[in-house]
């Protein structure tokens, strides 16, 4: 198989990783998604982080991802917590605007 069709090449591009997630922020920024992929994106974006430390040796001999199914995984939780995380920050409290309707 060429190595530049193999899915365990890519996955370990973290330049792959952040194009993903400037495409997901931008275009949930511009198309007006409702921050429906906003989450995703910041779990793309910390993924490449995650890998371009991990090519750099910022974690010293540290292996945090090993195979495609490692990043997979990453990406999977992160995107979990990050739904959290933005819907916890952009939510709206209960009692900010007075209710037209409470008389």
């Amino acid at each position: 198989m060429d190595v530049l069709t193999s899915l365990s090449f890519w996955v370990f591009q973290s330049e792959v990783w952040l194009i993903l997630a400037l495409l997901l922020i931008v275009a949930d920024i511009a198309i007006g998604l409702n921050f429906f992929v906003l989450p995703i994106g910041i779990a793309a974006a910390l993924v490449s982080a995650m890998l371009f430390a991990e090519q750099h040796f910022w974690f010293s001999n540290l292996v945090l991802l090993e195979n495609w199914r490692d990043v997979m995984i990453a990406f999977a939780v992160l995107a979990v917590v990050s739904v959290f995380v933005v819907k916890k920050l952009f939510q709206r409290p209960a009692d900010a605007e007075d209710d037209i309707n409470t008389y």
